[in-house]
């Protein structure tokens, strides 16, 4: 049985920027804060009122900018380890006629893939870490804002539009 669901976010506002490193663009961007109303829904009839909620966005991709798309060296290892038990386990297992191709496909497959991803995490480098990117990059130090144009006023150490109420952080 096909479910349709999903998460519908009403009444988006934006409540701040900020200069950011973007995982997704691979380089400093211009991030934007954004304060929606979360509903899960089912079949397209809201269900669920989640609450309010907020989210960074870059400007340029649109995707949150600290969310990596790449896969996590510790994964890596664990799935050389889950190739390698089961290459171990293919060999324990005793053949049988109607498994017997399947079986040789996991004995020789499973200790090809974990040679093949062993080598590929020896040589890879390990990427910076967030904090190292952030590190980096310069504070906003924007006098107009980047939506409306008009000029912020700086009050103590914050700073803001009086026109659209975003922030600079």
């Amino acid at each position: 049985m096909l479910i349709v669901h999903g998460m519908y976010r009403w009444w988006a506002k934006r409540l701040a920027f900020r200069n950011d490193y973007c995982l997704r663009c691979g380089g400093p961007r211009r991030s934007v804060q954004i304060l929606t109303f979360d509903v899960w829904h089912i079949f397209w009839i809201p269900i669920l009122p989640l609450g309010f909620w907020k989210r960074w966005f870059c400007t340029t991709c649109g995707r949150q900018p600290h969310a990596s798309r790449k896969t996590r060296r510790p994964f890596k290892w664990a799935g050389l380890f889950v190739l390698l038990f089961f290459a171990a386990v293919s060999w324990a297992v005793p053949l049988t006629p109607d498994v017997a191709v399947w079986m040789w496909v996991v004995r020789l497959g499973s200790p090809i893939a974990a040679a093949a991803l062993l080598i590929h995490l020896l040589k890879t480098k390990k990427d910076p870490s967030m904090k190292e990117r952030l590190a980096g990059i310069p504070r906003a130090t924007d006098t107009v804002c980047p939506f409306c144009g008009s000029q912020l006023l700086t009050l103590a150490s914050s700073c803001s539009c009086p026109v659209c109420g975003v922030a600079r952080v």
